[in-house]
């Protein structure tokens, strides 16, 4: 059974409905007009609540794009400045290497430029390693150069790089000479040999020159080469310049400090000579 509230206001429905039909057509128009204003207000709410939602949403999407293309920008930029830093690399090395091609010019020997690949920053070591190999005819004890004069030896080979052993290490002892002055006749040199000091620790381009000719007296600034002596390396070879002299401790000899005229911690880029070739072998390839 239906509850009286409930028969009450079905009641009251009924009759505004009896009423509303009975009225006539130009009172109903206006009681429907009425009704509308009265939710008009309510109807414009909700459409201004809905554009405001659609603009929320837009600004949100436009944001998260733009983020997107703030992102792919800053990598975009990425890439130009390392493609710009690779650039800048390569353009020094081929300034370098157009550079010291006029100084390979005018040497007798054949020589082949390498890239520093590694360098032992706290020069305990005095090595590094360069960008060539047994592919490229790099083989071991080859003469190491730059254009201020001697860097070192070619100690061990692997396909596609070398350990490049340094002037001033213990493994790298050179058979140098004093160049020959306008002063001195051809049989005048002195020669000896260049190995490490109780300086180089403190400083790489300070080594000893030992076993120079007892009396021998170089002057501060003398000029030192390689001898050619015992085919380590080629006779002519910068060395460095000659800072005192003393007496040897035994007295059987003189020495001498040495200044290198590399700077072995400066170096980005090295000559290595390759072997001389075999005049017979070339003769019987033509």
């Amino acid at each position: 059974m239906l509850k009286q509230p409930n028969i009450v206001s079905f009641c009251s429905v009924m009759t505004a409905g009896i009423v509303l039909l009975s009225l006539p057509a130009r009172m109903n128009n206006q009681l429907k007009w009425m009704v509308a204003g009265a939710f008009l207000p309510f109807l414009g709410l909700a459409e201004a609540v809905d554009e405001k939602a659609e603009s929320l949403q837009s600004i949100v999407v436009s944001k998260q794009e733009l983020l997107r293309e703030n992102q792919q920008l800053r990598r975009e930029v990425q890439n130009y400045k390392i493609a710009l830093l690779k650039n800048q690399t390569i353009a020094t090395e081929n300034a370098l290497l157009r550079q010291q091609l006029g100084w390979r010019e005018n040497l007798p020997w054949r020589l082949l430029p390498a890239r520093v690949l590694v360098k032992d920053p706290t020069n305990w070591w005095r090595s590094l390693y360069i960008n060539l190999g047994s592919d490229d005819g790099i083989v071991e004890n080859s003469p190491v150069l730059s254009p201020s004069g001697l860097v070192g030896k070619i100690e061990q080979v692997e396909s596609h790089r070398s350990l490049v052993r340094l002037v001033g290490d213990q493994h790298c002892k050179v058979a140098a000479m004093l160049a020959i002055s306008p002063r001195q006749g051809k049989d005048e040199s002195a020669h000896g040999t260049i190995t490490p000091g109780a300086d180089t620790s403190l400083n790489p381009r300070l080594v000893d020159f030992h076993h120079l000719p007892v009396g021998t007296e170089p002057e501060p600034g003398a000029k030192v080469i390689t001898s050619g002596l015992g085919g380590g390396y080629p006779r002519g070879i910068p060395v460095g310049r000659i800072i005192d002299s003393r007496s040897s401790t035994s007295g059987l000899f003189a020495e001498a400090r040495v200044r290198l005229a590399v700077d072995l911690n400066r170096l980005e880029m090295v000559w290595v000579k390759l072997p001389d070739q075999d005049v017979s072998a070339t003769e019987e390839g033509m």
